[in-house]
């Protein structure tokens, strides 16, 4: 195991317990603030080949935003979990964040 993945898994419990103490059941993804890598820890990620590259979930983000354009990506979660948020600027110059499963390269959500 990396350092990347243990320094994240080490979190897990805390997250649990947050999770827990909020009173929302452990699988929802609102049940804790996924925190995004840096940079550095994000080329490492995709360089092992647990996630695809941004530039593939950022096509996925666009494709689900019609006229959408990508402005901003972070990997985001922990080992297993990975997404991707990804800032998206429509035709009228609102945003939409865009989620998608770094794993898969789907969108999981778009609002």
């Amino acid at each position: 195991m990396n350092g990347l993945m243990a320094r994240h898994l080490a979190l897990l419990p805390a997250l649990a317990i947050l999770a827990l103490l909020s009173g929302l059941p452990l699988g929802s993804a609102s049940a804790v603030a996924q925190a995004c890598l840096s940079p550095g820890e994000t080329r490492e990620v995709v360089a092992s080949g647990a996630v695809v590259p941004a530039h593939a979930a950022m096509r996925a983000a666009e494709a689900a935003v019609p006229g959408g354009q990508a402005t901003q990506v972070d990997l985001c979660g922990a080992p297993g979990s990975y997404v991707y948020r990804i800032a998206a600027l429509t035709r009228d110059g609102s945003f939409v964040t865009v989620v998608v499963d770094a794993r898969s390269g789907q969108v999981v959500s778009a609002r």
